[in-house]
C-alpha cells in the first residue's frame, strides 16, 4: 500500500506502544479559496486503490477531495455535507498541528450550522474521566485537574490540542470520554481476553472479531514490531478489538441516551480507528445504524523520522474515507523543558527513581533516591505537581529545587534545557 495507507498506522494506542509517530495541537489557517478541480489534475496519474479517480497520495495542502467522485470541494461545501450526518469521524496524526486545525475548522462549522446540538467524542479520555470532563466544561476556573487527567489518560502533548480544547471549553461543548478504563486495559495487556476473570469477561462490550480486512490491517502493524512478534498477535488483536468496541459502545450509548438523542457527535481519534471504516464507524453502526461520514487529513510531507514502525500495509478493497483533506505537516516549534529524571510517588511526595546523564537534574546534583520537596517554591505532593510546574518553564530558566536526602534538606538550582521532542 502507498503512503496514505501507512498513515493509518500512526497511533493505535499508547498503552501497548504501537504508534508510528509521536504527538498533536491546533490553530486555524486559511485554505486557498480556489481549489484545483479533478479535471485539471494529470489524467495520466494512476488512481490509488483507495480512490477510483485520484492518486490520493498526491493530494496537495488545501485540496479537499471527495473520494467517491474524485471531485475537489471547498471547506464550506465539505462542512455542509458533513453537517447532514449524525456522526462525523475526524481522523488525526496525534502530533500534527495541521490535523487538529482541520478538526477545529470542522467543529466550528458544525457548531455554526447546528448550535447547541454538537458534542465531541474523544479517544484521548477514558470513561472513568467523564465526571472530570463534565466539571471542566462547566467550570471557568483552574484547568489543573483537567490537565492532570489529560496526562493520566493520554501520552501526547496537550499543546498540540490547545486551540481545539480552548474552543470546546469556551463554547461549552460536551466532551464524551470514549476509551476503556485503565484497570481493564491493564488486565488485558499481556494475555488478552484469556487474562480476564469470568467476572471481568462479563464487563466486556460485544466484540466482533470476524472482519477479515480489519484483522489483516492490524496484523500488518503487529508484524512491524519485528521478528517474533507474531506469536503474541492474538492477544494484541483482542486488545485492539476491546479498545475499539468500547469506544464504539461509548458513542452509541451516548447518542441513544435521552441526553444525546437530538445531538450530532464529532469523533476525534487516530487515523487507523476511523480510516477504511472498519474500526469505530463499522462497530458503532452495528450498534446504532445512523448516517456517518469520515474525514482524513493527509500530508504529503510527513517526515520519515516520525515513522516508528516498518509497516508493510495490505491493499484493502475498502474506501479510505468520504473526504481526504490535504494538509502540510507541522510539529510544535516551541519545545518544552526537561528535568531529566524518572520519578515515582513516595508517601506524600515524589522520589527520584533515576537521573539521566548530563540532564539538568544531574548537573544540579540530584541523585537517585532524592525526594523533591519544592520546585521554585511550590510544594510537590505528587508527580503531576512537578509536571505542571515544568510546563510553565522555558529553556534557559533557572529554578530552585529543595530535595530531601537521608532525612536532610538540601537546596540546589537547575538550568532548564529543551526536551528532545516538541
Amino acid at each position: 500500500m502507498n503512503r496514505i495507507g501507512i498513515f493509518f498506522f500512526v497511533l493505535l494506542f499508547p498503552l501497548i506502544g504501537t504508534g508510528c509517530t509521536k504527538h498533536g495541537h491546533n490553530p486555524v489557517h486559511a485554505m486557498p479559496e480556489t481549489l484545483e478541480t479533478a479535471s485539471e489534475s494529470d489524467a495520466s496519474e494512476p488512481a490509488s486503490s483507495e480512490s477510483p479517480y485520484q492518486d490520493i497520495t498526491r493530494i496537495k495542502p488545501g485540496q479537499i477531495v471527495h473520494l467517491k467522485t474524485g471531485q475537489n470541494l471547498s471547506e464550506s461545501q465539505v462542512i455542509d455535507m458533513l453537517a447532514t450526518s449524525r456522526i462525523i469521524y475526524a481522523g488525526e496524526v496525534h502530533d500534527s498541528l495541521e490535523d487538529h486545525r482541520v478538526q477545529l475548522k470542522i467543529l466550528k462549522g458544525l457548531v455554526e450550522r447546528h448550535p447547541g446540538k454538537v458534542v465531541v467524542g474523544m479517544e484521548m479520555f477514558r470513561r472513568s474521566s467523564q465526571e472530570v470532563l463534565d466539571e471542566w466544561i462547566k467550570n471557568d476556573g483552574d484547568d489543573k485537574a483537567f490537565l492532570k487527567r489529560w496526562y493520566e489518560d493520554w501520552s501526547h502533548n496537550d499543546a498540540y490540542y490547545q486551540e481545539l480544547l480552548t474552543f470546546i471549553k469556551t463554547q461549552k461543548i460536551p466532551v464524551i470520554a470514549l476509551r476503556p478504563t485503565a484497570e481493564m486495559s491493564f488486565k488485558m495487556r499481556d494475555k488478552g481476553i484469556a487474562g480476564l476473570s469470568d467476572n471481568d469477561r462479563k464487563k466486556l462490550p460485544e466484540i466482533d472479531d470476524k472482519d477479515p480486512f480489519h484483522r489483516e490491517a492490524v496484523n500488518a502493524i503487529f508484524k512491524g514490531h519485528g521478528p517474533g512478534a507474531s506469536e503474541q498477535f492474538e492477544s494484541f488483536y483482542q486488545m485492539m478489538l476491546f479498545w475499539e468496541e468500547t469506544m464504539s459502545e461509548s458513542i452509541a450509548n451516548y447518542l441513544s441516551s435521552p441526553e444525546g438523542r437530538d445531538k450530532k457527535m464529532m469523533v476525534m481519534a487516530g487515523g487507523f480507528h476511523v480510516g477504511y471504516g472498519f474500526g469505530l464507524p463499522r462497530r458503532t453502526f452495528r450498534r446504532l445504524p445512523v448516517p456517518y461520514q469520515i474525514v482524513i487529513p493527509h500530508s504529503q510531507d510527513f517526515p520519515d523520522e516520525m515513522k516508528m514502525l516498518n509497516v508493510k500495509a495490505p491493499n484493502l478493497p475498502l474506501p479510505l474515507a468520504d473526504f481526504v483533506w490535504g494538509v502540510p505537516y507541522q510539529a510544535l516549534k516551541e519545545k518544552r523543558v526537561r528535568l531529566g529524571i524518572m520519578m515515582e510517588q513516595f508517601q506524600a511526595g515524589v522520589r527520584i527513581r533515576d537521573v539521566f546523564p548530563d540532564s539538568p537534574a544531574g548537573k544540579a546534583g540530584i541523585i537517585k533516591g532524592d525526594i523533591i520537596a519544592t520546585f521554585d517554591g511550590v510544594t510537590i505532593n505528587e508527580r503531576f505537581d512537578l509536571i505542571y510546574q515544568l510546563q510553565k518553564k522555558k529553556p534557559g530558566d533557572k529554578v530552585k529545587i529543595k530535595i530531601i536526602r537521608n532525612g536532610k534538606s538540601i537546596e540546589t538550582e537547575a538550568l532548564m534545557t529543551a526536551s528532545g521532542h516538541p
